[in-house]
């Protein structure tokens, strides 16, 4: 099949959760033996200095697919990755009639009509809550609009009143199986020694954005609070906080960690925590494969459904306070972290490919 991807951020760059997800689909179908081609809102972004909640910034990235809409025509499958609105326009041309080029007899030509079809995946939720009246609506038009649905969980149906035709959790990267050592790690500008020995220390993860959708204002106080605790470690300056992300906190993180800002694996400054604060889907399921004790934080009630659904719940603790997470920090998270490793690791990108290839068999029969 030919299929067209319709993504935030171009996939290549590894970065984030959706990136990861299309780039390990992408890289998987391949392998089945199609063909993938991926339009990237961040392309058309370098070109335009708009808001993008502007009606003018819509009007310029509808422009941009309109001049690669020979893609739409090439494509068998469109699939849309959170942002709808951007097809909703090209909805008449890419679902009407195309005719297969290995049918060009007049008497076959009304078996040689097909239709693209096209779906969408919704990569969890905008970070607001409430959800607003806008961020609602958006995903029952496409679901409506769409031929099949793909949720990153199962928290829609509740608290968007849209229920997925799948539901996945991820996909994890096979390298993460490969990672046994981490990255050096200075501790203000020096390596962690004391009396000519280098000292472990105690390591706190914080994995995933520094923003206020992953709890980072709950883990920054808290981390200001154990820093100055005498249980942390033998010496207080010897405990060390690490931010594997990047946000618009990360200027406050910095004044109580170190802050490593995006990365291509980040898994890998995992190695060394002994505890990951871990918030959002992708975030649990890797730190979980690097076979750590994970804390999520729920700062409002539909960061809690969207916890208390996933299939690892009962290996990793969910805290909604900083006195709560103070409390947590020191029983390093949840229990049987091998059983969750296991779980996460078997999250693969064959896994993910054939939830996707059902969704599609399904509405192209």
């Amino acid at each position: 099949m030919n299929i067209l991807f319709l993504t935030p951020r171009e996939s290549g760059t590894n970065l984030g959760g959706v990136e990861r997800h299309v780039k390990l689909l992408t890289e998987e179908l391949r392998k089945r033996g199609h063909k993938v081609r991926e339009l990237a809102l961040d392309e058309f972004i370098k070109e335009t200095p708009c808001s993008a909640r502007s009606l003018l910034f819509k009007l310029q990235a509808w422009q941009y697919l309109w001049n690669r809409r020979e893609l739409f025509r090439w494509a068998d499958i469109v699939h849309v990755h959170d942002v709808f609105w951007w097809v909703m326009p090209f909805l008449p041309l890419i679902k009407s009639f195309k005719e297969s080029p290995c049918h060009s007899a007049r008497r076959h030509l009304k078996r040689a009509m097909t239709k693209t079809k096209v779906f969408v995946t919704f990569h969890g939720w905008e970070g607001r809550y409430p959800p607003t009246k806008s961020a609602v609506w958006q995903k029952r038009l496409a679901a409506w609009l769409s031929d099949g649905t793909i949720g990153v969980g199962d928290f829609y149906e509740k608290w968007y009143g849209v229920k997925p035709d799948r539901v996945v959790w991820g996909v994890v990267d096979p390298e993460i199986a490969k990672i046994n050592k981490g990255p050096t790690f200075e501790y203000k500008g020096r390596a962690l020694t004391f009396q000519g020995r280098t000292l472990e220390g105690r390591t706190i993860a914080f994995f995933g954005r520094l923003e206020e959708v992953n709890g980072i204002e709950i883990m920054l106080d808290a981390i200001r609070y154990i820093k100055v605790r005498p249980w942390c470690t033998p010496r207080s300056d010897l405990f060390r906080c690490i931010f594997v992300g990047d946000g618009s906190y990360r200027e406050e993180a910095e004044k109580v960690g170190k802050v490593t800002g995006m990365l291509e694996e980040p898994w890998r400054y995992l190695v060394d925590a002994e505890v990951v604060i871990a918030s959002s889907y992708l975030a649990i399921l890797e730190a979980a494969a690097m076979g750590k004790r994970v804390i999520a934080v729920a700062n409002n009630p539909l960061k809690r459904d969207y916890l208390e659904g996933h299939p690892l719940r009962k290996y990793f603790r969910v805290v909604g306070s900083v006195e709560e997470l103070i409390e947590e920090t020191p029983r390093l998270g949840g229990e049987s972290p091998l059983r969750a490793k296991l779980w996460a690791l078997g999250q693969t990108s064959g896994k993910l490919v054939d939830v996707y290839e059902e969704l599609w068999n399904s509405k192209l029969a």
